[in-house]
């Protein structure tokens, strides 16, 4: 009566400290602003975040990038290690049972040959009392929860880096026509300088401006081209295809991107909620929590109860069965402060865990706001640049036909020519970093563009 009564006494005071391990977990909530100071009413959009583009080069660019980018697969990938944790932690909770089985033959004592055979049944099941199985559960699926956010992070970098590198492709190739188009129209300059000077109504000096006029845009157009053909290659590699098949989808020339409506992204609440990186780092930290309770119950007594059965056969002689049943208890009384340790690095994730959140909802919100100051100022930029296209236009041709007439000096359509090209590359510019900073707010937003 005494052994029962002792186990009784361990067995209550065991689950009278239950309690003491335990943690309870409750999302941050985060302090931000009612609404972005850059803010602008929109359009309500239909479709992802690109469609805004209206380009289907576009749209098949992205779902190639969807169905085959290494980074979204690796992040899949992912997903299945997490849901394997989260089984492995579930599997704690239940008996876990064990068979064995033996054969032997042979003369052991030296009164004959003998035949034995022998099987074992265990049967082992560990209390929860402290938690700790919860616990690590709760933490599994918290971690599974951040892989699912991982993959729509890696899904939304994939979607702008695309989205971008087709942007600088389309203003590459824009460049090209506009300076090819250029040295079409300073060739004719050239041509026109050679007659003057075969007249006599221009010197050497005229001529040679001209050939230098012609010169500069020759050497301008490598860069261009070296520029076109880094972003195919980017293109290629977020997309997982070889340069050759996509140069043959994109040669064909198209107008630049242009987003095709003002973008809202609703309330700072709203951005978080969409953005994946926050999800990832509240997941996060909430796994960190729950470590904490993990770590905690190190500290407590573990209860097992254990069984089992192992009958032996004899040939010739009799059949043994032994078997055993009961609970046993294990006290960590010294552990050489590893369990200490153990705990105060679980505190110390966790404060890491939470200030990693903090600080991806300040970069949510800062990203926003950034991007949608920037969006806000391109159209102005754009028209300025249309504005300045215009007006040298004219003067390239004023200049011109006063030269051949033989009013004004060459230097005038010299001057003219380059400032002509160069406010169209300034226009192009404007209307590709409209586009750069179109993407850059979808994916701040993370696709909450309306």
């Amino acid at each position: 009566m005494m052994r029962i009564g002792r186990r009784g006494f361990l067995l209550g005071a065991t689950a009278a400290l239950a309690g003491c391990a335990q943690v309870s977990y409750e999302a941050p909530a985060a302090k931000v602003p009612t609404g972005f100071d850059a803010a602008a009413p929109g359009r309500a959009q239909q479709g992802p975040w690109w469609s805004a583009f209206r380009d289907k080069t576009l749209d098949q660019l992205i779902a190639a990038g969807q169905a085959r980018n290494l980074d979204v697969l690796q992040a899949v990938a992912a997903i299945e290690e997490a849901r394997a944790s989260v089984s492995a932690t579930g599997a704690a909770d239940l008996p876990q049972l064990t068979g064995t089985a033996s054969a032997t033959r042979g003369d052991t004592t030296g009164a004959g040959i003998r035949e034995t055979s022998s099987g074992a049944l265990a049967v082992g099941w560990t209390a929860d009392l402290f938690g700790a199985n919860r616990a690590s559960r709760a933490a599994a699926s918290a971690r599974l929860d951040a892989a699912y956010a991982s993959v729509d992070v890696a899904r939304l970098v994939m979607e702008g880096a695309i989205a971008q590198a087709y942007a600088d492709l389309r203003y590459q190739q824009a460049s090209i026509a506009l300076t090819r188009k250029s040295l079409e129209s300073r060739r004719k300059s050239l041509d026109l300088t050679r007659a003057q000077v075969d007249s006599g109504t221009a010197g050497r000096l005229e001529l040679l401006q001209a050939e230098q006029l012609v010169a500069e845009g020759e050497a301008q157009l490598p860069g261009y081209e070296t520029g076109y053909d880094q972003a195919l290659v980017t293109l290629a590699t977020l997309t997982a295809q070889p340069v050759s098949a996509l140069r043959a989808q994109v040669a064909r020339g198209a107008g630049q991107l242009r987003p095709r409506y003002k973008a809202s992204v609703g309330v700072p609440a709203d951005v978080l909620r969409a953005r994946p990186d926050v999800r990832k780092a509240e997941r996060s930290y909430a796994a960190a929590v729950y470590d904490i309770g993990v770590a905690k119950a190190a500290f407590y007594p573990s209860v097992t109860l254990s069984g089992s059965v192992t009958p032996t056969h004899v040939r010739d002689a009799s059949n043994i069965r032994y078997w055993a049943v009961g609970p046993s208890i294990n006290l960590p009384i010294f552990t050489g402060g590893a369990n200490r340790a153990n705990l105060r690095g679980a505190e110390a994730r966790a404060v890491a865990a939470k200030l990693a959140w903090e600080q991806a909802v300040l970069t949510a919100i800062d990203d926003v706001e950034s991007a949608l100051a920037a969006y806000n100022r391109d159209g102005r930029n754009i028209a300025a640049q249309a504005h300045l296209v215009e007006t040298s236009a004219g003067t390239l041709e004023l200049s011109r036909t006063n030269y051949s007439l033989g009013e004004g000096d060459f230097m005038t359509v010299l001057d003219a020519e380059r400032s002509y090209l160069s406010a169209q590359q300034s226009q192009a510019a404007a209307e590709r970093q409209r586009a750069v900073d179109f993407i850059t707010l979808s994916v701040a937003a993370a696709g909450g563009i309306r």
